[in-house]
């Protein structure tokens, strides 16, 4: 119970940690910023969310989906002569000198991250935008051949969201710990229902990245199990308080007039 609760408190926490974060660049912008870094005029905007976070296409408030993730604005760049590691290379050097801090790719493409200013970019191995596959333009590769790279602007992590969240896991914790509630099976089906949601929340508050603590609750199969869980715990605490034995006395304390013993008569 302690450990559901401190999950949601977490969650809850950074939520609000997460109500002031930067303004994306409009498309011009990102352009020019990554035309700037990387030399090259040809840089093209390809794509954006403007949501903080958000299901982009098909997620569900019920079921949730598979398409969670945060506001991004993409700007691709074409592999010249010089291949893709040159021109991932030539383009950090030049977010460098534009004075962002960078650091290597959790992809492991060659490619980087760089923050600043409340930005968090990713620059990754990219299918080329031509003319004749636009759709695909931007797409992030795997492996492989990489045609483009493309530079994805995000919202960086405010400065309040991992504080917040810490302090809602706390109080989340004490909270559960304390709360009177009667392990019986209702208790315990929505415990269990909760604990892949739980599991997930919690592991991504411990390792505090960009990605939102409450991404747990988003995704399918996580969300129907943990709004069912949610509604049966709330269902075992409801029933819990009424059968709690009314103030100023103990269950078994009162009798009816029936019950009372010989000498009372």
């Amino acid at each position: 119970m302690a450990l559901t609760v401190a999950a949601l408190g977490a969650s809850a926490g950074a939520w609000l940690g997460w109500r002031s974060p930067a303004d994306l660049p409009a498309d011009q912008q990102a352009r020019a910023l990554v035309a700037a870094a990387v030399a090259d005029p040809s840089a093209e905007f390809v794509e954006r969310f403007d949501a903080v976070f958000g299901y982009q296409y098909d997620g569900s408030p019920i079921l949730g989906g598979d398409d969670y993730m945060p506001g991004f604005a993409v700007v691709t760049v074409n592999v010249g002569a010089g291949g893709f590691e040159a021109l991932a290379g030539r383009a950090r050097a030049g977010f460098e000198r534009a004075g962002w801090s960078t650091g290597d790719s959790p992809y492991g493409d060659g490619g980087f991250v760089a923050r600043r200013d409340g930005l968090y970019l990713t620059a990754y191995g990219a299918v080329a935008c031509v003319p004749a596959d636009v759709e695909a333009c931007g797409s992030q590769l795997s492996g492989g051949t990489f045609g483009g790279l493309g530079i994805q602007f995000e919202r960086d992590r405010p400065a309040l969201a991992v504080p917040l969240s810490a302090a809602g896991w706390l109080a989340g914790l004490l909270a559960g710990w304390f709360v009177p509630a009667r392990r019986g099976p209702l208790m315990w089906s929505g415990l269990v229902l909760a604990v892949p949601a739980t599991l997930a929340v919690t592991a991504t508050a411990l390792v505090p990245e960009n990605d939102p603590v409450w991404d747990g609750y988003m995704f399918l199969p996580f969300r129907p199990l943990a709004l069912i869980g949610a509604l049966l715990i709330l269902a075992a605490l409801v029933r819990g308080h009424g059968d709690a034995p009314a103030a100023g006395g103990s269950a078994g304390a009162s009798r009816s007039p029936a019950q009372k013993p010989k000498f009372w008569v």
